[in-house]
């Protein structure tokens, strides 16, 4: 807690007076409602669901904003946010509402302000000093928001499928790529295949599904 007051504190004087933002909305829930439909198939209907933290007008432009933390700042901080599959759904959901309330705005943009989570060495070894915080600008066209639509609901058709026949495909790869340990599954999926309704029984609890936010917030 400590340390993220510390990076708030650090925050640029020329974030903190973003004349240029008017706030329209703060961490307000869509989706729910069915409001922003993606897409559907003779098999499913597939709605977008969300939480932005910001929704501003920004330079004159309604525009999503996210605030993300990163273990360090580097060349490839600010190009990790396109391709995405959350950018686009803001950008898309963002365009989407605001129509059905009435306005004509076009929606083609996030801004994503990004913070370091420790502070940068004031003597790197490269002489080159890292920053504390940077703003990536994902942009999107409206190709690429109906591309993002249609891989979307090709998701969603694999997962229906799954669930119906009860079988999913592993993504064996993906396993060792979590920061600083292993999958939490690591253990299941690596023992037979017998061995693992125990395992399941013995080292885990079943959750409730993650929703972004409860409509009785909205209600409220």
């Amino acid at each position: 807690m400590n340390r993220f007051v510390a990076a708030l504190e650090a925050i640029p004087d020329k974030w903190k007076e973003d004349a240029i933002l008017f706030v329209v909305a703060v961490e307000e829930g869509f989706g729910l409602n069915r409001e922003v439909l993606i897409g559907e198939t003779p098999r499913i209907v597939v709605y977008w669901v969300g939480r932005p933290d910001l929704v501003a007008v920004e330079n004159e432009r309604l525009t999503p904003i996210d605030h993300k933390t990163v273990s360090r700042i580097d060349g490839f901080t600010t190009s990790r946010y396109k391709p995405s599959t959350q950018m686009p759904g803001y950008v898309h959901s963002c365009e989407v509402i605001a129509k059905q309330l009435g306005y004509n705005v076009r929606v083609d943009r996030c801004v994503v302000n990004i913070c370091s989570r420790a502070r940068p060495s004031d003597n790197p070894r490269n002489g080159k000093k890292r920053p504390r915080f940077i703003r990536a600008y994902p942009n999107f066209t409206r190709e690429e928001i109906e591309e993002w639509k249609r891989d979307v609901v090709n998701k969603c058709e694999r997962i229906a499928q799954c669930l119906r026949t009860g079988e999913w495909t592993w993504s064996e790869t993906s396993c060792h790529n979590f920061y600083m340990r292993p999958c939490d599954y690591i253990k299941l999926d690596s023992s037979t295949p017998s061995a693992r309704d125990i395992i399941l029984m013995a080292d885990f609890t079943e959750g409730q599904p993650w929703r972004p936010y409860n409509l009785q917030e909205i209600e409220d």
